[in-house]
């Protein structure tokens, strides 16, 4: 099943080309509109005419998260504020420097690669696919959702709600296809294998994505619920979910090639890799109005293969993103520099105060929990105690994309004995 054979399955020097005339546009646009990134070319001595095609990609400056930061509000989108559909963000709420920004257009084309995505696992306008994605200002549940419609299929948009309900539901709903993050699915299927609904569903595929998984998961995910499992992949920055999907093949995921340019590096020295060699992941994005990006380095490491799929697809594709490059946690599908947590935890308030941070899974998502400790001979007000939470849940927000639950630990002494660290920081998800 194939939604856009033109596109999906068009020849490799067709798609080179088309990619050629969309980045000399791309930069073009991106030099007139984005201030951030004409400063870039200006310090490289660079001007649009430089750029005739993908050859010279090699040429253009890197774009990374810190960049896109620090030049939000007025030098991130490079249209105006009435031409921008839709806001997202990465964090919980609508955070002053996380927000991404769609044009209709930009909705479109994302709606486009969702489509495509669903279609590559088996499933159309016949089908009812249930969103296991929250509606948040997060990407995937509107992403999922519109690309579900898209393809024409009934939508039921319960995102993360009371997990014991769920299998009746999708019993009495007959649902088909489902949408969320793997570890969420895997709970699920616990859940329903233990209600005795096992074999009684009328599940037929699943696409995980939004976090890394391992084949082992796959396999769970596949035997309790009966279904195939595909792999789903895409970054808020670049469009959400969509950009990347595994087809019946279950072979590597299919890039939206006409959408998204990708290059792999070399971690070290940030040189373009021949093909078929595991480096970190860049992106351009194509087409996109709203927050066009150029070499964004998204921090994660796969290998790209550009042979023909036995799907028929000509689209390359990227294998299973497991791991990240080595100062990095992956927290709800982005990459958050561990270094950057320790340093700015370490730069507040004073010398004896001590932090260690938990991240886990609660519900299927990622939380963050952040226990302080000080002097045990000090004394703060209440006050104190509360302004020091909302500054943790400030800098933090800003950094790893999700609010924390920050509070003061009970017992000051055993609990920061263990290690003379400033800054702890422990992952409990694996």
């Amino acid at each position: 099943m194939i939604w856009n054979k033109t596109k999906e399955c068009m020849s490799r020097d067709e798609l080179t080309d088309l990619q050629s005339k969309h980045l000399v546009k791309l930069v073009k646009y991106m030099y007139q509109n984005v201030a951030y990134y004409r400063k870039k070319m200006q310090k490289l001595g660079m001007e649009p005419g430089d750029v005739c095609g993908i050859e010279d990609l090699g040429k253009l400056p890197f774009t990374t998260k810190e960049d896109l930061i620090a030049a939000y509000p007025s030098g991130i989108f490079a249209v105006s504020n009435k031409k921008i559909t839709r806001y997202h963000s990465s964090d919980e709420i609508i955070d002053s420097d996380r927000i991404v920004g769609f044009t209709k257009n930009d909705i479109d084309h994302w709606s486009e690669c969702v489509a495509r995505s669903i279609n590559m696992a088996g499933l159309g306008k016949k089908d009812i696919i249930q969103i296991l994605y929250n509606y948040t200002p997060f990407t995937e549940g509107l992403g999922a959702h519109y690309g579900a419609e898209r393809v024409g299929a009934a939508v039921v948009p319960t995102g993360i709600c009371r997990t014991t309900g769920l299998g009746a539901l999708m019993k009495k709903l007959r649902v088909t296809g489902i949408m969320g993050t793997p570890t969420y699915l895997l709970r699920l299927a616990q859940i329903i294998e233990r209600q005795g609904l096992k074999g009684r569903l009328s599940l037929r595929a699943a696409l995980c994505g939004s976090e890394p998984w391992t084949e082992n998961t796959r396999r769970k995910i596949q035997d309790k619920l009966g279904v195939k499992a595909y792999d789903i992949y895409g970054l808020d920055e670049l469009t959400g979910l969509g950009v990347a999907c595994e087809c019946e093949c279950q072979n590597g995921m299919h890039i939206q090639e006409d959408f998204f340019l990708a290059e792999i590096l070399d971690t070290h020295t940030l040189v373009i890799l021949p093909d078929g060699m595991s480096g970190e992941l860049v992106f351009t994005t194509l087409q996109k109005e709203g927050l066009p990006l150029i070499r964004y380095r998204t921090m994660h490491i796969t290998r790209i293969h550009y042979e023909k799929c036995e799907c028929g697809r000509t689209m390359a594709r990227i294998e299973r993103i497991c791991k990240e490059t080595s100062d990095l946690l992956m927290i709800r599908g982005k990459s958050v520099s561990v270094s950057q947590i320790e340093e700015t935890l370490s730069g507040l308030y004073n010398v004896t105060m001590t932090y260690i941070v938990c991240i886990k899974k609660e519900q299927g998502l990622d939380v963050v929990k952040v226990f302080v400790s000080y002097d045990i001979n000090k004394v703060l007000s209440v006050e104190e105690q509360e302004s020091i939470i909302r500054q943790i849940q400030k800098v933090l927000s800003a950094i790893v994309g999700v609010t924390p639950e920050v509070c003061f630990a009970k017992n000051k002494g055993d609990m920061f004995n263990r290690n003379d660290k400033k800054v702890v920081i422990i992952d409990e998800r694996t």
